[in-house]
C-alpha cells in the first residue's frame, strides 16, 4: 500500500485528533485488503510502515501537548491534574 504525502498528513492529523485506526481507513477509503493490513500494521506498531510512522507521530504529537497542559494545571494546584502526573511518572518508570 503506497500512499502520498497528503495522505500520510491525513493520517497523521486525524491520529492528532485521536480518531481510529478504522475510522481513518474510511477517511482514506482503503479497500478491505488495505484497511485490513493498515490496521493490523497499527496494531503491531510496525513504525518501518510509513503509514505507522504517520500514525504514531499524530498519536503522539497531541499526547505531549495535552500532558504539557496538564502538567501546567497541576502546578497551578489542580488535585486532578497533580493524580495524573503522578500516575503518568507511576507509569512511564523503567
Amino acid at each position: 500500500m503506497n500512499l502520498s504525502e497528503e495522505q500520510l498528513s491525513e493520517v497523521e492529523e486525524m491520529a492528532g485528533l485521536f480518531f481510529s485506526p478504522l475510522e481513518i481507513a474510511i477517511n482514506l477509503e482503503l479497500d478491505g485488503d488495505d484497511r485490513e493490513y493498515f490496521m493490523a500494521a497499527i496494531e503491531c506498531k510496525n513504525l518501518n510502515n510509513p503509514i505507522v510512522a504517520a500514525y504514531m507521530r499524530g498519536w503522539l504529537r497531541t499526547e505531549v501537548e495535552l500532558r504539557k497542559a496538564i502538567r501546567q494545571s497541576a502546578l497551578n494546584g489542580s488535585s486532578p491534574s497533580q493524580q495524573m502526573m503522578m500516575n503518568y511518572q507511576r507509569e512511564g518508570r523503567v
